[in-house]
Parts: structure tokens; C-alpha cells; sequence
């Protein structure tokens, strides 16, 4: 549950876990988990996509309710991957039950808190801190060059969202979204700036509602609003994430499996929503 604030601290809790399943199995759910850098992204889709109103009388807004709908639908995804991964594992019968003895409460002392606070902090830096930057630098000059930041459309990163833009267009989507998802690596929350950056307005992400006018006047529909809802909800679109679980497991082997495994799954799930939402006339 931890990984609903931020999956990186979850996935440092599961050094608790003396099993190696089911720290795997923890591995495979936190990212699932509706973590906060996602409630931009949510926040916003749902906000262009989903009326504003109410129903049973008034009891229950549309939008409240498809955002408690995005947050189940993630954590029922952890389940799910967990339940069937659990089940196809030969050695799921071997674990012991896990047992753990809460030691007395006691008012914490500064100094070894704020030691310990910093051995994390230096830990984090450190180990992920050369990952991230590195790939941070590589998306900040893909959209900085040739134009010197000019136009972003007209960057390397914007060529390099035509590039893919037919990947998108399956789900009704233009090349500017394939440009914020692929800055979305980075955080999820910078979706929204990008994408606010490609309709020419600034600061999208402090202030949301021109671009929601905006999303709302283009020819947009609902399936694909749903399925990009979908697709954030499952694929694994975070570096700092990736850096993280490649020094816990040990390896790149596993963040990148999750990666392509998620990736693809988000695609193929938005890709059905898409269909579905557009057979049902939405």
C-alpha cells in the first residue's frame, strides 16, 4: 500500500520480505499501484473526458466516480499479475508464514533519525541518481536541439514522436500525445506540461483547465480519453522506478521485463477499451 504515495519507497520495504517470491511478487504489484505522480494525469483525462454531473440523484459526481474506478482498476491489476504469476511458480507451497514482532513504541531520537534519513537520501542519490539524470539529459536534449528549444513539434523528440505516431493513431491519438507519453518516462506527471506544450500553452501543469478547453474543442472522443486512462494505469512509465528496482533486484533483467510486459499490456488494454468504447458509440 505504501507504493500508492510513491512506488519507490514500497519497493524498499519489500527488503523486509524474506521470501524471494514474494518480494517478487511485491516487485510485480507496486508499480500497478495508483501511485500520486499518476493523479495528474487522471486528473486532467478525466476532467476533458468525463462530464461534470451527477447521478443517483445527486449522491454520486460522474467524475469522482471514474477516478475511484482508475484507482480500483490499478490495484486490481497488482492482484491479478500477483494471483497469476503466484499460481504458474512451482514453489508457492514452500513459504513460510510471515511473521512480524512489533518492537516498543518509544519516542524516536533525533540524531539516528536524521542519520538514518540521510544514509537514504545518499543511497537513493547515488545509486539511482546517475540513471535518472542521465536519461533526463537525454530527453531534455532530444527537445532542446535543433531549434535551440524553439518549437518542441520541431524537435528531434518531436520528429521522433512522428516517428511513432502511427503506434498511437489505433488509439485515435496524434503524434503530440505519442510525444508526452514517451516525456512521461521521466514522471508521469510531466505528460501534462508536454502535452500543454504541444497545444502552445504554457504551464499546463499548475494550471490544467485552458488545456482540458483545449483537449475538449479538438475531435477527441472518449475511447481514446479511456484508453489513455487505461494504458497509464498499467504501464510502468517511470525511470525512477526502473533505477530502483534494478539495485534491488540486482539486475537490469527484471525492471526491463516489467517494462516491456506492462508496456504491452497497456497498449493491448487501451487498444480493446478503444474498440469497445467506439463500437458502444462513445
Amino acid at each position: 500500500l505504501s507504493g500508492v504515495a510513491c512506488a519507490i519507497p514500497g519497493i524498499y520495504a519489500a527488503r523486509s520480505i524474506d521470501s524471494p517470491r514474494k518480494r517478487l511478487l511485491t516487485y510485480l504489484a507496486i508499480p500497478l499501484m495508483p501511485c500520486s505522480a499518476r493523479l495528474p494525469v487522471y486528473t486532467l483525462l478525466i476532467a476533458a473526458f468525463i462530464p461534470n454531473t451527477t447521478a443517483l440523484g445527486g449522491l454520486v459526481g460522474l467524475q469522482g466516480l471514474a477516478m475511484f474506478g482508475v484507482y480500483f482498476f490499478g490495484m486490481f491489476c497488482g492482484l491479478l499479475v500477483t494471483g497469476l504469476v503466484s499460481r504458474s511458480r512451482a514453489d508457492h507451497f514452500t513459504d513460510l508464514p510471515f511473521v512480524l514482532e512489533m518492537p516498543p513504541y518509544r519516542v524516536p531520537a533525533w540524531v539516528p533519525l536524521l542519520r538514518k534519513a540521510w544514509q537514504r537520501c545518499k543511497h537513493f542519490i547515488t545509486k539511482a541518481g546517475g540513471i535518472i539524470l542521465t536519461v533526463t539529459v537525454v530527453v531534455w536534449f532530444l527537445g532542446y536541439f535543433p531549434n535551440v528549444g524553439a518549437d518542441l513539434g520541431s524537435s528531434w523528440l518531436g520528429q521522433l514522436g512522428h516517428f511513432v505516431g502511427p503506434l498511437f493513431e489505433p488509439l485515435g491519438l496524434d503524434w503530440r500525445y505519442g510525444v508526452a507519453i514517451m516525456t512521461s518516462f521521466l514522471a508521469r506527471e510531466v505528460f501534462v506540461g508536454t502535452l500543454g506544450a504541444m497545444f502552445g500553452i504554457e504551464s499546463a501543469e499548475e494550471n490544467m483547465v485552458p488545456l482540458v478547453n483545449t483537449i475538449q474543442a479538438s475531435d477527441l472522443g472518449l475511447a481514446s480519453g479511456l484508453a489513455l486512462l487505461v494504458f497509464f494505469a498499467i504501464a510502468l512509465m517511470c525511470v525512477s522506478t526502473m533505477a530502483i528496482l534494478s539495485r534491488e533486484a540486482g539486475s537490469w533483467r527484471l525492471p526491463l521485463q516489467m517494462f516491456a510486459a506492462y508496456g504491452i499490456a497497456g497498449y493491448l488494454g487501451a487498444l480493446g477499451v478503444y474498440q469497445l468504447v467506439t463500437l458502444l458509440g462513445g
